[in-house]
């Protein structure tokens, strides 16, 4: 959250086009990762286990509306736009669709 809504002047600046799209992308996806995982893991609430896959896209996509939201009426440097929650979006999406086979794979592994 904190590198959401950092003022943009104190970001590094670097010149490839649309990587604060890909940026985003990234973000979401090892978010959808690592909450699948770790929904998983846990045993106390096994009710998470259900629709877990639905329920962990439907969270980061109102995350990152939200952040996007924040963005726009708490900053004065950073603005809502509706290509970077299109990029959560397909980070998540992507995420939630590798999850399945990556925490079959690290749990064959012991991790």
């Amino acid at each position: 959250m904190y590198l959401c809504m950092v003022p943009s002047y104190r970001l590094p600046r670097i010149q490839i086009p649309n990587i604060d799209k890909i940026v985003h992308f990234t973000f979401y996806l090892v978010l959808t990762l690592f909450m699948y995982y770790g929904w998983q893991k846990q045993t106390a609430f096994q009710r998470l286990h259900k629709s877990s896959l639905v329920k962990i896209f439907i969270i980061a996509c109102v995350y990152g509306f939200t952040i996007e939201v924040m963005q726009e009426t708490l900053t004065t440097t950073r603005h809502f736009e509706l290509l970077d929650e299109a990029a959560n979006a397909t980070g998540a999406l992507i995420g939630c669709l590798s999850s399945v086979k990556l925490f079959k794979y690290a749990t064959r592994f012991g991790l």
